[in-house]
């Protein structure tokens, strides 16, 4: 997590219109966002909320992307068959691709309002790690009893999104993850999945796609 804040101060260096804030574990202890940081508990590395926030058409709407960003996942206490595993540190690429995507609109000056927030976490087993069975209050108050601890991409989320909410009320939020391998039983290796309550926003990530 700390790695992939400091490549994307970087890569925003001199762009106008970005800023980049960091939450910590301290601060997203101070927060309530006991739903990352049950995920990052297991790891000698800490958990990290980055947010980067793009203005570039003034007081327009706003569009908030989340990010999965779990920067390696054993599946923690709930670990993974060894056979694939050296691929779980692709499991950012969701955090990765909102990330580019402003850097992306940044660059080109666009005409558009955007936050990026991606959700960065180490999934490991330890004597410090989640345990199934245990019980954790995420950012927006609810409690999410951990039956499977493989199951972490969704908990991250959770409190990127609450957040976005919160803080930005954006005109839409948008998550990106390598949620599950289910996806790919359900639909092979050509599609991804899209999920939505509004189809007319479907509509337009289709196309844009």
């Amino acid at each position: 997590p700390e790695e992939f804040v400091a490549r994307t101060r970087r890569a925003f260096e001199g762009v106008r219109g970005a800023s980049i804030e960091v939450l910590d574990v301290a601060a997203m202890e101070r927060l309530g966002m006991g739903a990352i940081l049950s995920v990052g508990r297991g790891s000698a590395r800490p958990p990290r909320m980055l947010i980067v926030r793009y203005r570039g058409a003034g007081t327009a709407p706003l569009v908030a992307l989340a990010g999965k960003g779990i920067t390696f996942d054993s599946g923690g206490i709930s670990l993974k068959p060894g056979s694939g595993m050296w691929a779980m540190k692709g499991d950012m690429a969701g955090a990765a691709s909102v990330v580019g995507a402003a850097l992306s609109l940044a660059k080109a000056q666009a005409p558009v309002n955007v936050v990026a927030i991606a959700a960065l976490a180490e999934n490991m087993p330890s004597g410090t790690a989640t345990r199934p069975g245990d019980v954790v209050r995420a950012y927006n108050g609810k409690t999410i009893e951990i039956l499977n601890t493989d199951a972490e991409g969704r908990l991250v989320l959770a409190d990127a999104v609450a957040y976005a909410e919160r803080h930005y009320r954006p005109a839409a939020i948008v998550d990106v993850a390598t949620l599950t391998g289910a996806v790919t039983t359900a639909l092979g290796d050509e599609y991804a999945g899209l999920f939505s309550r509004h189809d007319a926003l479907a509509g337009q990530l289709s196309a844009a796609g």
